[in-house]
């Protein structure tokens, strides 16, 4: 989305929020520059209907974050899984972990590969006994299953520049504290 979009984004917020058109022009600008750095990655076709959608929903100004959470459901409606679907994914991990290659841990959805970690976890894990696993990994699981995808629901709302910056910073950070 490109500013003069960002500008009609917001035009159109005026238009049906008072306290948006109430601003004075400078804080009008410090709107429209913060909206095209926060929304400028994500198409103007889809932030016009997530703008629409929140309009429809909310009598208040919609924040960034709403329009942001908006165009994600609107691009990946909720087809979300529970828990016990997730876990039924990572049960059969574990069963073929002794033979699984690298390649087909990459294959498996993000959540399910974040709660291992590594397929050398998956390894470990298909050497535990299966009661072991049927309890008390299924617990961890299903426990740390709703964090995972609460991280990974809050990781995407945020630009993909933010996203790079933040990752280099964890980088410098790891790189430095193992010099350490």
């Amino acid at each position: 989305m490109n500013r003069m979009e960002t500008t009609q984004i917001i035009t159109l917020l005026a238009g049906n929020y008072s306290s948006i058109s109430d601003k004075t022009k400078e804080q009008k600008q410090m709107m429209i520059n913060t909206w095209q750095e926060c929304l400028g990655d994500l198409d103007y076709k889809l932030v016009l209907q997530a703008v629409k959608k929140t309009i429809i929903e909310s009598p208040f100004p919609p924040t960034i974050h709403e329009i942001r959470k908006n165009a994600i459901e609107l691009v990946n409606p909720n087809n979300r899984r529970t828990a016990i679907e997730a876990w039924e994914e990572a049960y059969k991990m574990i069963r073929n972990g002794i033979y699984m290659s690298q390649e087909e841990f990459e294959e498996h959805s993000h959540e399910v590969k974040k709660f291992f970690g590594s397929l050398r976890q998956v390894h470990e894990l298909a050497k535990t006994d299966l009661d072991i696993v049927n309890t008390v990994t299924k617990g961890q699981f299903l426990k740390q299953y709703e964090l995972i995808v609460e991280q990974v629901n809050k990781q995407k709302l945020l630009p993909q520049k933010m996203q790079d910056m933040i990752k280099q910073l964890t980088d410098k950070m790891s790189v430095k504290e193992l010099g350490e």
